[in-house]
């Protein structure tokens, strides 16, 4: 018997989560900003084995990268609009003897990629580096396409590095790594 919901033919997901607490022996929800559903043509399953699932990663959520991931440099640019838009040079702002610690209460976003069902690749990074604003109206709906782009062209490239100096990525993580079809 068919499947009624299209939903189920995807075998690829993505979601993007903001202060990601799930606790042990709970079920509990996780704040998802975003969540998509998606097909890979040409998947090659050797990519969970692979330096470039790390690649992937930081392609997509690395903030102290060389070029800055597609999600950070997103918020970083809403940030930069915002800022501009509310920016008043005549506003003064009175200086405090002690600085602020922008840290002390940490919003972390946490991005995954699933293949049926499995989370085979997850990041987080601070979202403190950004403007509450910013933080807690995120709307990535813009950048879901280049998101998909990439994940796509990762895991359907043909060749994939598996040594990482002298160690063989297959067989040091085996006991962790599931096999994806």
């Amino acid at each position: 018997m068919k499947s009624r919901n299209p939903w189920d033919n995807f075998r690829f997901e993505f979601a993007l989560y903001i202060n990601e607490e799930v606790k042990k022996n709970e079920k509990a929800k996780k704040p998802i900003i975003c969540q998509r559903m998606f097909d890979v043509k040409g998947y090659n399953r050797d990519v969970i084995n692979s330096v470039e699932i790390k690649e992937l990663i930081d392609e997509l959520t690395g903030i102290h990268t060389p070029t800055m991931g597609i999600i950070p440099k997103f918020l970083k640019n809403i940030s930069k609009k915002y800022t501009w838009s509310s920016y008043n040079p005549y506003r003064v702002v009175p200086i405090d003897d002690e600085s602020k610690n922008i840290f002390e209460n940490e919003d972390i976003f946490t991005f995954e990629i699933k293949v049926d069902k499995k989370v085979v690749a997850k990041s987080s990074f601070s979202g403190n580096w950004f403007q509450k604003d910013v933080r807690y109206e995120v709307n990535i709906r813009e950048i879901i396409p280049n998101i998909i782009g990439e994940i796509s062209e990762y895991f359907s490239r043909e060749n994939y590095t598996t040594l990482y100096g002298e160690y063989d990525i297959k067989k040091w993580l085996a006991p962790y790594i599931f096999d994806t079809k």
